[in-house]
C-alpha cells in the first residue's frame, strides 16, 4: 500500500515526554498506487475475457514463466496481504476456520479461502477464479496442499513443481542433479500450459521477459544499496509495498518505470543527507514477513529512533537474471536460482548470510518475527538469535505473532519487549 509523503505518530518513548515524529515516505509512492490500481482492474476483468488466460501463482514461483506465455498472474498471497491491510483478514480467517480448517494453518491460506468464497472485491483482498493454478514447495510447504485444496474446490487444473531441499554439506554434484530434476519438470510445465492455452514457449519472447525482469531486479538492488547510507533514505515503511512489481510484474515495463522514479528520488534524498527517520539512532534488520494488519509497528519503532534498513524478505524477491542464453539454458538458470533463494538456505548458510548483511548495512540490532503461519521462515530463529548475540555482539529479539491474523498480535506484550530491546540498543551503543 502506498503512503503519503509524511506520517505522524504520537507515542510515549521510554523515559521521555510524548512527542510527535514525522516519518518520511517517498513521493514516488503515488505511482505505485496507480500501478496497483491498473493491476487490480486487469485482475478483475481478465478472468471474464474468453481469449485471456489467468493463473494463480505463489511467491518464489518464476512469474516470468507466466508472462512469457502472456498469462496474467493472480496472486492469492498478495491478495491476502491486501485483506489484512484493509482490516478484513480476521473475519475471512474465522470463516475458513468455521469450515473446519485449523487455526494452526497458514493465515494467508485461510484468508484466501474466505476471500474467494465470500467474493469480496479485489481492493479488499478478493481474487477471481483462474484458468489454472501453478505452485511450488519453495520456501512454503503449505503452498502444495493449499493449491491442491483450492484446485479441487474450484475444479481447475493444478501444476506443482517439486523442489528438493538443500541440507548442510550439499555438494555441487548434488545441486546439479537437483537442477536437472527441476528442468525436467519445466518441460512437463510447457506441455501442461500448451494443453490448456495452445501456446508454446517462444525463445524471443522468453528473452524479452527475462531481460525486463533483470532490469527490474537491477534497479531494485541499486535502490537497496542506498539503504547502507547513514541515515538511510529508505525504510521498511516503503519497501514492504515496493516489492509488488518484483512479486507479480517481473518481465513487463510497468514496474521498471516505477522503480526508475523511486531510484531518482532515493538518489536525491541520499545526496541531501535526508533519512526516512529523523535523527536515526538505531539501524535494524527485520527478519520475517510483516504484520500486514499492523504496519504502524514500523512507525512506532521510528518514534523510538529506530529505522529498519534491511529485510531479507524484501531483498529475496530481486535476484539478477543471466542474459543471452538459449531456452534450455534459461530453464537451468531459473532452476539454480530457485535452489539459491535466501529462504531456501540451510541453517549454516543462513547464519553466514546474516553476518554478511549485518556488517554491510551497519546493523545495530535484529528483530526476528517468529511467524505462527510460516514454519519455513521461522525455523532456526532461536539459533539465529543466539548466533547474532554471541558472535556479532548486537541485541536480537524474537517476536511471536502472525503475518495476517491480528488475533496473534499481543499488543501490550510486544510493546514491552520493544521498549526493552531499545534499552539494550542504547546500552550496547555506549
Amino acid at each position: 500500500m502506498a503512503q503519503s509523503e509524511t506520517k505522524e505518530i504520537s507515542q510515549n518513548s521510554p523515559g521521555s515526554q510524548q512527542k510527535k515524529i514525522h516519518i518520511r515516505t517517498l513521493k514516488s509512492n503515488k505511482y505505485l498506487k496507480r500501478l496497483m490500481a491498473w493491476y487490480f482492474f486487469k485482475a478483475k476483468i481478465y478472468p471474464k475475457i474468453p481469449w485471456k488466460y489467468t493463473a494463480w501463482t505463489t511467491s518464489a514461483f518464476p512469474v516470468e514463466m507466466l508472462w512469457t506465455y502472456d498469462i496474467f498472474p493472480l496472486h492469492p498471497e498478495n491478495s491476502a496481504t491486501v485483506a489484512a491491510a484493509r482490516k478484513v483478514s480476521k473475519g475471512l480467517i474465522e470463516y475458513a476456520e468455521g469450515l473446519g480448517f485449523s487455526r494452526d494453518l497458514c493465515s494467508y491460506f485461510k484468508t484466501n479461502i474466505g476471500a474467494y468464497d465470500k467474493k469480496i472485491g479485489t481492493t479488499y483482498g478478493g481474487i477471481e477464479k483462474p484458468d489454472f493454478i501453478c505452485t511450488t514447495g519453495t520456501i512454503c510447504d503449505t503452498h502444495v496442499k493449499w493449491f491442491q485444496t483450492q484446485g479441487r474446490r474450484m475444479n481447475v487444473p493444478v501444476f506443482i513443481f517439486d523442489l528438493p531441499h538443500q541440507v548442510a554439506g550439499c555438494d555441487e554434484k548434488t545441486l546439479k542433479r537437483y537442477e536437472d530434476y527441476i528442468v525436467d519438470q519445466f518441460y512437463e510445465w510447457n506441455d501442461f500450459v500448451y494443453d490448456i492455452t495452445g501456446k508454446k514457449l517462444k525463445q524471443k519472447r522468453l528473452e524479452t521477459v527475462v531481460r525486463k525482469s533483470d532490469r527490474l531486479c537491477q534497479l531494485w538492488q541499486e535502490i537497496y544499496s542506498y539503504r547502507k547510507k547513514k541515515p538511510s533514505p529508505l525504510g521498511f515503511n516503503d519497501t514492504f509495498a515496493q516489492i509488488f512489481p518484483l512479486v507479480i510484474l517481473p518481465g513487463i515495463d510497468a514496474g521498471i518505470k516505477y522503480y526508475e522514479k523511486v531510484l531518482a528520488e532515493i538518489k536525491d534524498l541520499a545526496t541531501k543527507g535526508k533519512g526516512v527517520v529523523p535523527n536515526e539512532k538505531y539501524r535494524l534488520l527485520f527478519e520475517g514477513i510483516p504484520f500486514w494488519y499492523r504496519i504502524k509497528f514500523i512507525f512506532e519503532l521510528a518514534q523510538l529512533g529506530a529505522s529498519i534498513v534491511y529485510e531479507p524478505y524484501t531483498w529475496a524477491f530481486g535476484p539478477r537474471k543471466p542474459l543471452g542464453l538459449s531456452a534450455d539454458e534459461y530453464l537451468h538458470a531459473f532452476a539454480r536460482m530457485w535452489l539459491q533463494q535466501p529462504y531456501y538456505y540451510n541453517l549454516d548458510r543462513r547464519m553466514e548470510y546474516f553476518k554478511e548483511v549485518i556488517d554491510e548495512y551497519s546493523i545495530d540490532g535484529v528483530i526476528l518475527h517468529n511467524n505462527m503461519s510460516c514454519r519455513p521462515n521461522s525455523t532456526g530463529m532461536l539459533d539465529l538469535k543466539k548466533m547474532i548475540q554471541r558472535e556479532i555482539g548486537i541485541p536480537a529479539i524474537i517476536i511471536e505473532a502472525d503475518m495476517n491474523d491480528p488475533r496473534a498480535y499481543a499488543e501490550a506484550a510486544i510493546k514491552t519487549r520493544i521498549e526493552g530491546f531499545i534499552e539494550l540498543l542504547e546500552a550496547n551503543s555506549k
